[in-house]
């Protein structure tokens, strides 16, 4: 459509951008191997996984599919498959408080990490690979991993066993990198997989393909540099508020006010439409016709659920309209109609279907998603690569192994809000954060060392210094961040937004930086922190951050909340979590026969990896009114279920667990006689 745009404006340029993508690891990747797009991973074929600052369990990548795979290997039916995680991270994230060994490790130093991992396989397990000369043969040797182990407070018995674990499952196994890791640290991975034989747990069959091309850096200058010049005389916004999103070092907010004319397309108010000459309100996702191909083969349609509630028009039925040679005569129907004539020519012929058109499409709404037998565009090639030159051009070998001086801060893509467009969600808002339980606010999670040096405590705020960029932020003693570390939730700090997003939380988008040679655009070094005067109430629904508190410490091991134990301990005696007889306490009512079926429902504590989805999703159907922060703080949060999560272990090396809590069926409970909806209430048969 975007191309068809051009043709109608031959001097139309488009520009897109994404503030959390992946380009770094395919620019890894295709230097590596020569393929434009990392390939898509077998999760549930990987025995043994090492992510290293990747949260693919909550943020990156198809997490819905990866949350499946990975769980798929935790069947308590099948204990002997059960896969194992391995997690490096500077931030406790939701992949990290499922990882069976966690390591706290600042992600700057996560290079050293596989260089010593690499030597270790390649010379003390005598592993080979075409992808390792003899020139990094020579150079392996000088990172030893046991010293890394020492300066990094890493127990080095852990890491033996994850190079055990590793050398055992060549072929089985996948070293994972985090979007967020530079470009060298990519390659290190990807020669990592290479020399263990990993890449047969890349699907050769799919790839995850991306309709959009992202802008270089080069390009989004000479925008801002056109627009400053007077060259450019009208922007359209298609759906985007890079006012808040891009980099600030572009001022692109200041180059906008030289456009005579700016035109913003948005479902709601933000800083880019609060910035704009003209804004077009556009109708919600569930009241919209669209279309997706996100793998190959797998083509899926979006129906709207229902018509527009306000006067507003769908997006791209805007565009095609500019398109048209009659703009003067818009029909709500132009959307649809080019969507069913791209089907017609584009996916349909594939199919080789013996129906007409028509019902083609019918079954396609029907079904909601289609599939052909199209090829990958590229498959990865194990052991034909180019890591013996890309070793000499990045200089591997001359990597110090000195920590940076300090602190080193991470902004990453928020839970609950995403990129920020969610901020005007009063649900997201107040769903707890899988790991600290905060809500509505975002906040600088730090080590308690770190803390104490610095001299504050919970809910103190600090400024975060970097070159002229200043924030301050309320910070968390998180359990399980490295030292010296800080890891703050972008999508907060809104203006012109919303009432329930204005001035919820904290704006770090200073902090994100233009792509520069390979760096990461999250990642700053060299950050001066200091304590400054005042303080700002963060509020979590469960204050478990203090492990000084004897009431809080171990909680759930003291009282008997969670039954845990090792798969080892199963397979020696599986009725070792039933050693404790459930209690049967004395009942006011007379209990119910139930002579029949009687149903029920477990959830699997196994596979709950306790990201909150559910929790949303409950608030969703059953519309529970939002309370706002300061009932929260009062307790008076009204969610149906919460994910519970308990901390053992210490500060440093925590060993989370989680509970969903939510309706027990106890058959006989107060709620069924006074809810007011008969929500409550169950039949004879449970």
């Amino acid at each position: 459509m975007f191309e068809e745009f051009q043709i109608k404006y031959p001097s139309a340029k488009i520009y897109a951008y994404d503030v959390y993508h992946n380009e770094i690891k395919n620019s890894a990747w295709k230097k590596c191997y020569g393929g434009d797009v990392f390939p898509l991973i077998k999760w549930d074929e990987a025995n043994i996984i090492l992510s290293l600052e990747g949260d693919f369990l909550g943020v990156e990548g198809n997490v819905v599919e990866q949350m499946r795979l990975f769980s798929d290997r935790k069947n308590v039916n099948d204990v002997k498959s059960f896969n194992r995680l391995y997690v490096a991270e500077g931030n406790m994230s939701l992949t990290g408080m499922n990882a069976d060994y966690r390591f706290r490790l600042r992600p700057d130093n996560q290079l050293a990490f596989v260089l010593s991992l690499l030597n270790e396989l390649i010379t003390k397990k005598n592993i080979s690979s075409p992808a390792v000369d003899a020139n990094i043969k020579n150079i392996i040797p000088s990172f030893s991993l046991k010293e890394f182990a020492s300066q990094n407070g890493i127990e080095y018995k852990k890491l033996s066993h994850l190079v055990d674990d590793l050398a055992a499952n060549r072929g089985s196994a996948i070293v994972y990198g985090g979007r967020a890791l530079n470009e060298q640290t990519q390659i290190a991975v990807n020669l990592l997989n290479e020399v263990l034989g990993n890449t047969k747990t890349y699907r050769p069959d799919a790839v995850d393909i991306s309709k959009s091309v992202y802008s270089s850096n080069e390009e989004l200058k000479n925008l801002v540099s056109s627009m400053n010049s007077g060259k450019v005389k009208a922007v359209i916004h298609f759906d985007t508020n890079p006012v808040y999103h891009l980099p600030q070092d572009l001022q692109y907010e200041k180059a906008l006010g030289k456009v005579p004319m700016v035109i913003t397309l948005s479902e709601s108010e933000n800083e880019t439409a609060y910035a704009s000459n003209y804004v077009l309100p556009i109708s919600h996702t569930l009241e919209s016709w669209g279309d997706y191909n996100v793998r190959t083969g797998v083509y899926s349609l979006q129906q709207p659920v229902i018509s527009p509630i306000y006067n507003t028009r769908q997006k791209e039925a805007i565009l095609l309209n500019l398109i048209s040679d009659n703009p003067q005569n818009y029909s709500e129907k132009l959307y649809l109609d080019y969507l069913k004539k791209s089907w017609q020519e584009n996916i349909f012929p594939k199919l080789s279907s013996p129906f007409t058109f028509e019902k083609f499409w019918i079954g396609a709404l029907h079904d909601g998603v289609i599939t052909t037998k199209e090829e990958a565009p590229q498959s990865p090639r194990s052991g034909v690569s180019k890591f013996p030159s890309l070793w000499e051009e990045l200089g591997m070998g001359l990597i110090s192994h000195k920590k940076v001086a300090g602190f080193t801060v991470m902004i990453t893509e928020s839970y609950r809000l995403g990129d920020g467009r969610y901020a005007n969600n009063g649900w997201l808002q107040e769903l707890p954060h899988p790991v600290s339980k905060v809500t509505w606010d975002n906040y600088a999670a730090i080590s308690e060392r770190s803390a104490k040096v610095l001299g504050v405590k919970n809910n103190d705020l600090v400024e975060i210094k970097v070159g002229n960029k200043k924030v301050s932020i309320p910070v968390i003693l998180q359990p399980g961040v490295a030292d010296n570390f800080i890891s703050v939730e972008t999508g907060f700090g809104r203006k012109n937004s919303g009432v329930v997003a204005q001035e919820a939380g904290v704006n770090v988008q200073p902090f994100y930086a233009l792509s520069e040679n390979s760096n990461s655009p999250w990642m700053v070094t060299n950050a001066s922190v200091s304590k400054v005067s005042g303080s700002y109430k963060v509020i979590s629904t469960q204050d478990h951050q203090n492990f000084d508190d004897a009431l809080t410490k171990n909680a759930h091991l003291k009282r008997d909340i969670i039954q845990e134990g090792t798969v080892l301990q199963y397979l020696k005696d599986p009725d070792f979590l039933h050693k404790n007889k459930e209690h049967h306490l004395p009942n006011m009512y007379d209990d119910f026969a139930y002579n029949d079926v009687k149903w029920g429902m477990s959830i699997d504590l196994n596979r709950c990896l306790g990201c909150g989805n559910c929790i949303a999703a409950c608030n969703v159907e059953n519309n529970i009114p939002v309370v706002g922060k300061d009932q929260v703080e009062k307790g008076r949060e009204m969610m149906w279920l919460r994910i519970d999560r308990y901390y053992s272990g210490t500060p440093e090396e925590p060993k989370p667990a989680v509970q969903p809590m939510l309706c027990q069926h106890c058959d006989q409970a107060p709620c069924e006689n006074v809810c007011p909806v008969a929500a409550t209430q169950h039949s004879p048969d449970g």
